[in-house]
């Protein structure tokens, strides 16, 4: 039997799915995960932890079982993590986000700070700015992102012919990935087509939230966050973020200098770093992230 019930419901003429995985005589905790993954990619750090907490992980709108609605903002998300809060009576829980989840959980926390009990972020604060600072450099950088957004908008690339496609494409871009983990991955987020062939079911205009706040705006209110922080790095991190922007290559010492400027930017945070792990630090290394996490959450 799967260790979690599945339940929805609507929010802002969008239904959203959530998972639960029991134990609601214990403390909240809540987990975001991040772009083109769903609730159950956080299956690992849920049942690690689901013992000493009542855990729900939301498929965040167009991912996973929750409805593509086509439009994505940053207000959107958030949004839809107050209503789930609200839905499931949480109180004051632990707020845990990876990537895309990471900045949703950290604006929530921000708004809301006095509902938060802890706040993880699990590379979830986005690559650094370009070491180099001149106008039209950073302009040029902005606009190649630009354009790579427009290419992810469109669904070239998603169709593939059965479930064990993609299970062969998910793991040869994960390679550490557990087969298990990696089976309930895929079980949970294709869409099987009438015609033949599945596709990812996460929606490619989710893309477009990266462009619905600044960086600017973030780091102000990170600073209004008054909980405890864990702020989570993979050893290989900025390989994900070079392989992006090109500026960044070669770029480990910036890298480093950057999170620990974003690190003094909180109230209370400290910084940890997960040794052979990259961007994807729950599939990399996860009984190290998870040991980690019990440190922070249950001393």
């Amino acid at each position: 039997m799967d260790p979690f019930e599945r339940y929805y419901f609507n929010n802002l003429n969008c239904q959203l799915s959530f998972v639960d995985f029991g134990n609601t005589d214990k403390p909240d905790l809540l987990l975001l995960h991040g772009m083109r993954d769903h609730a159950l990619s956080m299956n690992e750090i849920a049942c690690a932890l689901s013992t000493d907490y009542h855990v729900v992980a939301l498929d965040l709108r167009g991912h996973g079982q929750s409805n593509n609605p086509g439009i994505y903002t940053m207000v959107q998300f958030v949004a839809d993590v107050r209503a789930l809060v609200q839905h499931c009576e949480l109180k004051t829980p632990v707020v845990i986000g990876h990537s895309l989840g990471g900045h949703i959980a950290a604006r929530y926390t921000a708004i809301f700070h006095e509902d938060v009990s802890r706040l993880v972020l699990l590379d979830g604060m986005g690559p650094p700015n370009s070491s180099d600072q001149h106008d039209r450099e950073q302009m040029k950088a902005r606009l190649k992102f630009g354009i790579h957004a427009v290419s992810n908008l469109t669904s070239e690339g998603r169709q593939m012919k059965d479930e064990g496609e993609a299970l062969m494409r998910l793991r040869k871009n994960n390679p550490k990935l557990s087969m298990e983990l990696a089976q309930l991955i895929i079980e949970h987020g294709v869409t099987t087509h009438s015609q033949g062939g599945v596709s990812w079911s996460f929606d490619p205009a989710v893309q477009m939230v990266w462009h619905t706040f600044s960086h600017e705006e973030t780091e102000e209110l990170w600073s209004w966050i008054e909980c405890p922080v864990l702020i989570v790095t993979g050893e290989h991190g900025l390989d994900y973020w070079s392989n992006m922007r090109e500026t960044l290559k070669n770029e480990q010492e910036f890298y480093e200098l950057t999170l620990k400027k974003r690190q003094q930017l909180f109230k209370d945070a400290q910084h940890r770093v997960i040794k052979d792990a990259g961007h994807m630090l729950h599939y990399d290394q996860p009984e190290p992230l998870n040991a980690l996490l019990r440190e922070f959450l249950c001393p």
